[in-house]
């Protein structure tokens, strides 16, 4: 299920917003003056679906609307009679329209240790801790300095039970759109990323976090290893039961000498192309394909089976293939005398001379074009919606140039749908088509 259209009404108190997917399009660019709300449009969506409705309650905004491609729609009202001050106030409705039917969800309130305060996600327990304290916190060991997210990542488990507490609240309808429409935003702090409530405590207390693009190679690293781990596995059982399955089945050993000479072909450049993308080790995708001229029918039976096996086996890395062949191909077609490259280490990136590179150490347009990449083909899931909050921060303009077309082309690799926000001419290029202007209340009159 697909997001269609999203309006917002009084945004800030005075904005009214309808941004609507030309039909047959995926992205959708928003543009407009400072202040005028495209990052906090952006991230309402994004609380919408994927935060606390408390979180919500924080966006000034009187009412939003999402429709979905199935006639469905979500909306989420703000009371105007809420008292900031009041913890027993129930600052938003949500409400799913499917048809004549209704389903409404007002935010509930649960009491903790005498503080009265909405739980659905640890996102509402910050602002109240904000208001009866501390904001940063000293590691007396270390002498770093916490912020209050870091902190509460810490103790996670004192603060379980008022999770689940919360979470039993969330109705059932709202449990599964959220678990049916995907949204990923993307936002501007992405080098460094905010603190997940779900880190360990040993991470949260570490002296130098690792940045976006280290933690995300790390991430690549764990998949890499993990699919060839299931090719070795899948090796192992096909070549044990080989001779077994050979003598049982003669079936499929009915085609042409052509037709098998174009299989072990076909399978031998794929080896190469996994080889190539670091996938593979040369030793274990190498193999000569023999000259079929000199095979008898007893012997093609063999090498049908072989080439019939060894498909299953590359089919392993079909998906993960084209994501690295995707990334490091548009990667490449940005970067200067610098080569990047995936293997079982993660993400690397090699100078002119073939000298590995720290990426922490690369130019923050060279690390935004990597996360955001990353961010897009590896992190975005089937049907998803992608917020993406000023593409342009520290690109060239030649690479915000190519960024629209290159979105186009991972968005036909990943099937989702994207939000940009900019305020980039050159992010627009010629698709002004796709543009929504955010204006200002009209004056006239």
């Amino acid at each position: 299920m697909n997001i269609d259209q999203v309006q917002v009404k009084g945004l800030f108190g005075r904005f009214d917003y309808d941004l609507r997917f030309v039909p047959g399009e995926p992205i959708m660019i928003i543009v407009g003056p400072n202040g005028f709300g495209k990052t906090t449009t952006l991230r309402l969506i994004d609380a919408l679906f994927n935060r606390s409705v408390g979180r919500v309650a924080e966006v000034p905004f009187r009412q939003v609307e999402v429709t979905f491609d199935d006639g469905r729609a979500l909306t989420a009202v703000k009371r105007e009679d809420v008292d900031p001050r009041d913890p027993d106030s129930l600052p938003v409705t949500l409400t799913l329209h499917s048809g004549r039917e209704r389903s409404t969800f007002e935010h509930p309130i649960v009491s903790v240790d005498s503080l009265c305060l909405p739980i659905s996600a640890i996102e509402d327990v910050i602002p109240v801790l904000r208001q009866v304290g501390r904001r940063q916190w000293r590691n007396p060991e270390t002498g770093r300095v916490l912020d209050l997210e870091e902190v509460l990542a810490a103790h996670e488990d004192e603060l379980t039970p008022f999770l689940r507490a919360g979470a039993s609240t969330v109705p059932e309808w709202l449990q599964e759109l959220r678990n049916t429409v995907a949204v990923r935003l993307i936002d501007t702090e992405r080098l460094t990323g905010a603190p997940s409530p779900r880190r360990s405590r040993r991470a949260v207390w570490e002296d130098t976090p690792k940045r976006t693009v280290s933690r995300y190679s790390d991430e690549l690293s764990v998949r890499v290893s993990r699919s060839i781990e299931k090719y070795g596995a899948l090796s192992q059982s096909l070549d044990r039961t080989f001779p077994a399955r050979l003598v049982a089945d003669n079936s499929g050993h009915n085609g042409s000498m052509d037709e098998l000479r174009a299989q072990l072909n076909a399978i031998e450049r794929k080896r190469s192309r996994l080889e190539q993308a670091g996938l593979l080790a040369g030793e274990q995708s190498h193999i000569e394909v023999p000259d079929l001229t000199r095979v008898d029918d007893s012997r093609r039976g063999v090498l049908t089976v072989y080439a019939q096996d060894a498909a299953k086996k590359l089919a392993v890395f079909d998906d993960l293939y084209g994501q690295v062949d995707a990334f490091t191909s548009i990667a490449n077609s940005r970067f200067h005398h610098k080569q990047v490259t995936v293997s079982t280490n993660g993400l690397g990136v090699a100078g002119s001379d073939g000298a590995s590179l720290d990426l922490e150490m690369l130019s923050s347009g060279e690390q935004h074009e990597l996360v955001i990449l990353y961010e897009l083909i590896f992190r975005t899931a089937q049907d998803s919606l992608v917020l993406i909050d000023e593409p342009e921060l520290s690109l060239h303009v030649a690479w915000q140039e190519q960024f629209v077309p290159d979105l186009e082309r991972m968005a036909k690799l990943s099937g989702f749908r994207a939000i940009l926000a900019t305020h980039s001419p050159e992010i627009i290029g010629d698709r002004w088509d796709l543009a929504v202007n955010l204006q200002g209340p009209s004056t006239a009159g």
